[in-house]
């Protein structure tokens, strides 16, 4: 089990290689579950207030941008990478057994779906990285039409319900959520632990709604959901709490 705050603490930069299988496949989104992971990865260490760069061993991909993972640092072979970032990544990840030296590695579970699935545009393309967050990242993981369908939707009512709670008196986030939530991401990176804190939280009729759009926004922050895009946009008159 990965534990950022003992293994990834540090001074300087934690640098980061996501070797990425080619997506010649448009049925196989390892590749993109690989650099999904390693965006979340880097998200959880930048909150502790440490830089992150990321280098990848395959290119630019269009659908990893659609699903809010921010671009690399740095493309190419291992070595390319080392010297593109100033130092050799302490940290790879990948979807295969890593054959190189030194670091740590991080395995990432496969990922498949059949007939287009995952669909197209920015919407399914956060639907689908909703989806592949719900799943332990060391887990293979199924894709289907049904499960992203019912990702997209699971995530308009949060995005509906973040906006009513928006036009509410800010409040504190309640503790015992935010550190559940960090020990899940720092002990194992396990964003399903998280999901589920989430789901909890915007079941629960002694939180304030104002703190419930903290806690929302606020993990965020590393689930990049775009949970808080309704925030000012018309919605119905009903006050989620």
């Amino acid at each position: 089990m990965l534990s950022i705050v003992d293994d990834l603490a540090g001074i300087g930069p934690l640098r980061m290689c996501a070797h990425a299988p080619s997506a010649d496949d448009p049925d196989d989104l390892t590749g993109l579950r690989v650099l999904l992971v390693a965006d979340v990865l880097a998200r959880v260490v930048e909150l502790r207030g440490r830089t992150v760069l990321i280098g990848w061993t395959c290119p630019p991909a269009a659908s990893a941008d659609a699903a809010g993972i921010r671009p690399a640092d740095a493309h190419g072979t291992a070595d390319e990478i080392a010297e593109a970032l100033g130092g050799p990544p302490t940290v790879h990840l990948t979807s295969r057994t890593y054959e190189g030296a030194g670091g740590l590695s991080l395995h990432i579970g496969e990922a498949t779906t059949t007939g287009g699935a995952a669909g197209e545009g920015d919407r399914d393309a956060l639907a689908l990285r909703l989806l592949l967050l719900s799943h332990p990242h060391h887990e293979p993981v199924d894709v289907s039409a049904q499960a992203v369908d019912a990702a997209r939707e699971k995530l308009a009512n949060w995005r509906k319900a973040v906006a009513a709670w928006a036009d509410e008196p800010s409040k504190a986030m309640p503790a015992v959520f935010v550190e559940r939530a960090g020990a899940a991401l720092e002990n194992g990176l396990d964003t399903p632990a998280v999901l589920r804190l989430l789901g909890d939280l915007e079941a629960a009729v002694d939180v304030p709604s104002g703190a419930k759009f903290e806690t929302f926004a606020h993990l965020d922050r590393v689930l990049a959901l775009e949970v808080v895009r309704d925030v000012g946009r018309s919605h119905s008159t009903e006050v989620y709490r």
